[in-house]
């Protein structure tokens, strides 16, 4: 039985690295409990605001993000709608495209390749 004993010895790199995964996190949670609000006051002259009543505050959180979202979602799906396709999952795949390739598809590359055209096999 053989022992083998290593010394454990740290690279400078290796410790940076762990003492950035330490300092880091510090920094940022320190800095967000150090951040104290402004105390400064507004201007005499200024009139005090009204207050928003709890249908505004509602109309402009919920309300009218809701809307924005169903109108991007009306104009994203109602092209496909109007041509006819189906938006459910269960509907017939959809032949592959193949934009600026020959007509026949991949039978004619395939009859046409020639074993000297290059690719992953081509030679100098």
């Amino acid at each position: 039985m053989t022992t083998k004993s290593t010394s454990v010895t740290t690279s400078p790199a290796r410790a940076l690295r762990s003492s950035l995964r330490l300092s880091v996190p510090l920094t940022v949670i320190g800095t967000a409990l150090l951040a104290a609000p402004a105390l400064a006051l507004p201007p005499e002259g200024w009139d005090t605001p009204e207050s928003v009543s709890f249908m505004d505050y509602f109309l402009l959180v919920l309300v009218f993000p809701l809307a924005l979202a169903l109108v991007i979602t009306l104009a994203a799906i109602l092209p496909s709608l109007v041509r006819g396709e189906k938006l459910s999952g269960h509907s017939s795949p959809v032949s592959d495209d193949w934009f600026g390739g020959p007509r026949g598809g991949k039978a004619e590359v395939e009859a046409g390749a020639a074993k000297d055209a290059g690719g992953a096999s081509g030679k100098w």
